[in-house]
């Protein structure tokens, strides 16, 4: 075997061994990202809000008729066969230790963060693989979401209160196996009241 061949062989494996190193490298990566740095089990579901991936929950979201809340949702091998657009959404209240507090519905007094839906107090716009989430009302404070929920009903006591990061969005897979939370607020000009301020860490 001549020299040349022997020499074209040896640059061949190189390449082959670098090749395979990249590509490990590169699947290493994807595990990484999608695992959150191996602190969780492998992300199949995630979501998109202005450009940025959530693989489990962030927040800090603020939304109003004129700014509304954006959110693609995906898939990280597609929907595997699923219907991709059979995802579902669900607001709820954001349960904070300390931050609850009481309205009245008909003169009766409830909790808040006692409360299991509230989904109906916001407009959503849905497509195939997004939706866009604004509050109905234009004021949009938590008495008049309460309001949008209950409509048959008088809601009361509530006007002032609010708190950072009081809604919860819960998006979840068309097969129900896997979900995102988004936490977000109605920023105090919309909302016509102060909301504590706090940072919450994920």
């Amino acid at each position: 075997m001549s020299r040349s061949v022997q020499t074209g062989n040896a640059v061949a494996k190189v390449i082959g061994y670098i090749l395979l190193v990249l590509v490990v490298v590169g699947v290493i990566g994807v595990i990484v990202y999608f695992t959150g740095g191996f602190t969780s089990d492998f992300k199949t579901f995630y979501v998109s809000v202005d450009g940025k991936d959530v693989l489990t929950s962030a927040g800090g979201y603020k939304i109003s008729q004129e700014m509304p809340l954006t959110v693609d949702v995906k898939y990280t091998f597609g929907s595997a066969g699923g219907d991709v657009s059979g995802y579902s959404v669900k607001i709820v209240p954001h349960v904070v230790e300390g931050k609850d507090f009481d309205f009245t519905l008909d003169d009766q007094v409830y909790s808040f963060q006692a409360e299991t839906d509230l989904t109906a107090g916001f407009n959503i716009a849905r497509e195939e693989t997004s939706f866009t989430i604004t509050p109905k009302s234009e004021n949009g404070n938590v008495a008049n979401v309460l309001q949008a929920v209950y409509p048959n009903n008088t809601i009361g006591g509530c006007e002032d209160k609010g708190y950072e990061d009081m809604y919860s969005l819960i998006v979840t897979s068309y097969n129900g196996e896997a979900s995102v939370t988004l936490h977000f607020s109605i920023p105090q000009d919309a909302a016509g009241v102060t909301l504590d301020k706090e940072v919450i860490v994920f």
